[in-house]
């Protein structure tokens, strides 16, 4: 299975700046379409294996959750939605 992932930065209410961002990372499941051009577009959600369940990776204390990029893969490539976060 193809595995796919984009970033996402969000907001956190109550907070100051710098520590009002929370930076994500979330993988899935993609279906690659048979193009001789592949573009991102080509790598869709893949819709047959919906509905996803969803993990929030919790990494530990002074450890970046790209440690556990192998992780989120493996996961990912079973069919769920993985989200890493800093």
């Amino acid at each position: 299975m193809t595995v796919r992932a984009f970033f996402q930065a969000a907001k956190v209410e109550g907070f100051q700046p710098p520590y009002d961002t929370i930076h994500l990372k979330i993988l899935y499941p993609a279906k690659m379409l048979r193009r001789k051009v592949q573009t991102n577009r080509d790598l869709a959600v893949d819709l047959e294996k919906a509905p996803f369940p969803v993990v929030i990776f919790f990494n530990g204390i002074n450890c970046d959750a790209q440690q556990y990029q192998w992780l989120a893969v493996k996961l990912a490539e079973r069919g769920l939605v993985v989200i890493l976060f800093n």
